[in-house]
């Protein structure tokens, strides 16, 4: 071989070798993440698919990580895209990405080389080694290796002044690189620099951005008021929705306070967790204080003889408490409980066993169910006071047409906008009704009875009453009657909205008539995320 080719390959290979050489250790210690992965251990795989996961990157916060991404370690991915924020502006472009593995203290990860030549095609993505100091990367690399160590990483920074449709470049450019053996890993953390109270303020716009799963939603937010990359929650919400068909479930929520901080701190960060799976995981496996909100439902008529069926009953014992996990539930419950249904009644009467209601009631660990609705009054005033009284006595909280009931994390008034004959009445909610709910301790939630049978877009009417119910300031409405459920959540200017949730448990066989719950998850410093999960015609077998 000629000196002069010799010397140039030499070169060359020295070249490649030096790009391909690992990014080092960034943090020295694997205390942080073996404690964090201790304190984790009781969560373990979501249940269902997991397609992507959004964790905090403050060493703070580290517990958080690890619980989330514990959540989708069922999943066991090939490839792992991991977004992050371009915290010091160090990308050429408005984005960056890496063919260079991670030396971390808990493992090497491994850099998916393949991925990065496909992504760098793309004019507006740089190679850089930015992630060699980028905590964004740096921070849940460790757990990467831990938890997902067979798993290659394609890292890509995202630059905090790069535009919307930058994003949707860059999401394109993504989108083949993403499906069912990629799991997307977001490294996001949320209000920045505010004080605990406004960041707490921050993080319930956030949350119902989040809620509402669009886009544009999180477009509206600001940056870093709200989150610190507005660019990786936008990218996270379009591709989960275009390349898996999934939606959101938020975690956990924190402020930085709470992990030993002064109250007073006048700048704090915040951290919101999420999973997105195409199906929605069962309640049961995730951590943390939640509430079920069932939709129509009822045990007689033609449901009377499945009710007496062990094998029907398990049946649906199984579709709601694998969601719900035993916790609580709250349902509209139409009809009438009566210890002796009558023999002929008029076909569009709802009676039912008061023993058959109560033991399924009390094995889907009911404590409270509406009674701000059409049908409880169809056997006249005594046989309704009758029912409220058994329904209290069983420990049962019967929320009456008008009134507020307090659940403790919550409260929540009812009304019903229909009744039907002798009575008959439609539009029966008055604004008066709705004002007199201001002013109750907060959190509280408005249920209405209302809209259009078989119509499961809210009519005008609805969209009113859920506009009263916030400017009275209830956070959350729901809401039945039209035995469809609303398309999607609607977010007003500081409430979220879903009109209808269909049938939980009711006795029409139309494949449209469906159903499902509403699952509000608590959390510590006084916010809650809420999460729609359907179920289908459970009637239907």
């Amino acid at each position: 071989m000629r000196p002069a080719i010799l010397i140039g390959w030499c070169l060359g290979a020295f070249a490649a070798e030096a790009v391909e050489k690992p990014f080092p250790l960034f943090y020295q210690d694997a205390a942080p993440f073996l404690t964090a992965m201790e304190k984790s251990r009781a969560t373990g795989p979501a249940g269902v698919p997991v397609s992507g996961v959004t964790v905090p990157h403050h060493l703070l916060a580290a517990e958080m990580t690890a619980s989330a991404l514990r959540l989708a370690a069922g999943s066991r991915p090939k490839r792992i895209i991991l977004l992050t924020p371009d915290h010091f502006k160090r990308s050429p472009r408005p984005f960056a990405t890496s063919r260079r593995d991670f030396l971390t203290p808990m493992g090497r990860v491994a850099a998916d080389r393949k991925a990065a030549d496909a992504l760098l095609e793309c004019p507006l993505v740089a190679g850089s080694n930015l992630f060699s100091h980028e905590h964004g990367a740096q921070a849940v690399m460790p757990f990467l290796a831990r938890l997902f160590p067979d798993a290659k990483v394609l890292p890509v920074a995202l630059g905090v002044r790069s535009r919307p449709e930058e994003w949707e470049t860059l999401a394109r450019a993504l989108a083949p690189l993403a499906g069912a053996d990629t799991l997307i890993v977001q490294s996001t953390d949320f209000s920045h620099y505010l004080s605990a109270v406004r960041a707490r303020d921050m993080d319930r716009q956030t949350l119902r951005a989040i809620t509402t799963g669009t886009p544009d939603a999180i477009i509206a937010l600001n940056q870093p008021d709200h989150l610190d990359s507005k660019a990786a929650q936008w990218l996270m919400t379009t591709l989960q929705r275009k390349v898996y068909g999934a939606t959101s479930t938020v975690i956990d929520n924190r402020n930085a306070i709470e992990f030993g901080g002064d109250p007073d701190e006048p700048s704090t960060t915040s951290y919101i967790t999420q999973i997105w799976s195409a199906r929605p995981p069962p309640g049961r496996g995730l951590p943390g204080d939640a509430w079920y909100f069932g939709g129509d439902t009822h045990f007689g008529r033609f449901l009377a003889a499945r009710m007496a069926d062990p094998a029907e009953v398990a049946r649906w014992d199984r579709a709601i408490l694998s969601m719900t996990g035993g916790r609580p539930l709250i349902v509209n419950l139409e009809g009438v409980m009566m210890d002796r249904v009558p023999s002929e009644v008029h076909p569009m009467t709802i009676p039912m066993e008061t023993k058959v209601a109560l033991e399924r009631l009390r094995a889907w660990k009911v404590k409270g169910v509406v009674l701000a609705n059409n049908h409880t009054r169809d056997f006249g005033d005594a046989a309704y006071q009758a029912m409220r009284l058994a329904l209290e006595n069983a420990g049962i909280t019967a929320l009456e047409d008008g009134a507020v009931a307090d659940f403790g994390p919550f409260r929540l008034a009812a009304a019903t906008d229909l009744l039907n004959p002798p009575e008959g009445a439609k539009d029966r909610i008055t604004g008066a009704t709705v004002a007199s709910w201001k002013g109750n301790r907060a959190p509280w939630f408005a249920f209405f009875h209302c809209g259009r049978e078989y119509v499961a877009a809210p009519d005008a009417r609805t969209r009113r009453l859920c506009d009263l119910a916030e400017q009275a300031g209830a956070e959350l409405v729901l809401g039945c009657h039209p035995h469809r459920p609303s398309p999607g959540w609607d977010a007003g200017a500081s409430s979220l909205r879903f009109p209808s949730m269909g049938n939980l448990c009711f006795d029409q066989n139309d494949p449209d008539n469906t159903g499902g719950m509403i699952e509000v998850r608590f959390f510590r410093q006084g916010t809650w995320a809420a999460r729609w999960i359907p179920l289908g015609n459970l009637y239907r077998r």
